[in-house]
């Protein structure tokens, strides 16, 4: 502690005279470092000496009562062999001599007289719960109360609710206070009265009474008919069950409706995604058809039958060519082309589809060889978008990944750095 003092001056002067060189910029850092662990160690050190209880001095200052044993660690010298050995200490704490005891346990006495009542008016007037402890003077006294009317009073000081009937109940308490090796029983009185009553709480204080003093070896209960002088109906408690069946079954049909509307909207999205997937083959197929010589309804019929023969095969079911396949039927039961077109647009309901629907309109009047070029241009720029979705498609799905990677991130550095920690901290 003395060295670490000397070097505490002896910087805080060098500091001082530094500070307007030139080589201050150099050492200030330093100087200011090697000075706040000088310090720390000043300070270190000032608090073990005052903490040790005078070891140097030859004695060790005992804890007050209740404080506990006192633990330390010193090092005795051997003058005649000249060793020094550690040795543990445990000092316990100072116990209170006879006088101090019955002094506590008066103080204790007078403490009991002031805080007994709590809330209430005085000792003839103990309505609430009065104020019951274990401990008195800081923990110095220990108590153990006892009531005469335990059917009033609980022996922790709770009241126990009594009928207006039996008026204010005198009820004697007796304390056993103990302090060190002294004890003593403190006895005194006081008035417990009923608490305020609402009509409801004396009415069931009097049906509990009256049910208590039927024996218990009778097979029923006979239930009181007059309380107080008014005559007393019983009919039984309504249940909530009703209501509680009746509210999770409207719970239950908001879920299944919010279900049907769900599995709906779903189906609808994967026949839209299917629709949309199929555009360009389906495109592709008729501008091929089409090249080939054949007429508008021809190509489609021809894509009709190639699609029927496949789903005989066990192909998979494609949303267009299945509505491909109710428009044929349509035109062969009589339905015009140009109907026939514009309803299979409005069953499809997708933009590309409209778009195709007015082509093969429009190709019925400008021709095959105009409407090939057309849907040629359709295709390429369908194949295009496509491209472009599937790349869309990927970037999100990397998005996606990247909570997840993160999450897996987090769990592996905890697998490596928490048995780290762990080890390191069981050493």
């Amino acid at each position: 502690m003395a060295v670490c003092g000397g070097v505490c001056i002896v910087l805080a002067i060098a500091m001082l005279c530094l500070r307007r060189q030139k080589v201050w910029g150099a050492v200030q850092n330093p100087c200011r470092i090697l000075f706040i662990f000088s310090l720390m160690g000043l300070l270190i050190g000032f608090l073990e000496a005052n903490g040790s209880g005078g070891i140097a001095d030859g004695k060790i200052k005992r804890g007050a009562p209740g404080e506990g044993a006192l633990e330390t660690e010193a090092v005795f010298y051997l003058c005649e062999d000249g060793t020094e050995y550690p040795i543990s200490l445990t000092i316990e704490e100072r116990a209170y001599q006879k006088s101090e005891e019955r002094s506590l346990i008066s103080k204790a006495i007078k403490e009991i007289e002031r805080t007994f009542c709590g809330e209430n008016p005085s000792m003839g007037q103990i309505a609430l719960d009065p104020v019951v402890s274990e401990q008195y003077q800081d923990g110095a006294v220990s108590a153990e109360w006892m009531f005469s009317k335990p059917d009033i009073i609980s022996n922790e000081g709770k009241l126990i609710p009594f009928s207006h009937k039996e008026g204010r109940q005198e009820v004697e308490a007796v304390v056993a206070l103990s302090c060190g090796e002294s004890e003593e029983l403190y006895r005194f009185t006081f008035w417990a009265v009923p608490g305020a009553q609402t009509k409801r709480e004396q009415a069931v204080l009097e049906i509990q009474r009256e049910i208590a003093l039927q024996g218990d070896t009778e097979e029923a209960v006979l239930l009181p008919d007059e309380i107080n002088g008014q005559g007393v109906l019983w009919k039984p408690a309504k249940s909530a069950q009703p209501f509680e069946i009746l509210g999770l079954g409207v719970l239950a049909a908001i879920a299944a409706a919010y279900a049907v509307r769900e599995q709906t909207r779903k189906k609808e999205q994967k026949r839209k995604r299917g629709l949309l997937l199929e555009y360009p083959e389906f495109v592709s197929k008729l501008s091929l058809l089409l090249g080939a010589g054949m007429s508008i309804s021809g190509a489609l019929r021809k894509m009709s039958q190639m699609y029927q023969k496949r789903r005989a095969e066990g192909g998979a079911v494609k949303e267009a060519y299945e509505e491909l396949e109710r428009m044929v039927f349509e035109m062969e039961n009589g339905m015009g082309e140009l109907r026939a077109y514009q309803a299979f647009s409005n069953r499809c309901g997708l933009q590309p589809y409209r778009k195709l629907a007015s082509l093969l309109i429009a190709g019925q009047k400008v021709g095959n060889c105009r409407l090939r070029e057309q849907l040629n241009e359709e295709v390429d720029r369908v194949f295009l978008e496509r491209k472009n979705a599937a790349r869309k498609s990927g970037e999100e799905a990397g998005t996606k990944m990247l909570l997840p990677m993160m999450m897996m991130l987090v769990i592996v550095m905890g697998i490596v750095v928490v048995p780290a920690f762990l080890s390191i901290y069981g050493k």
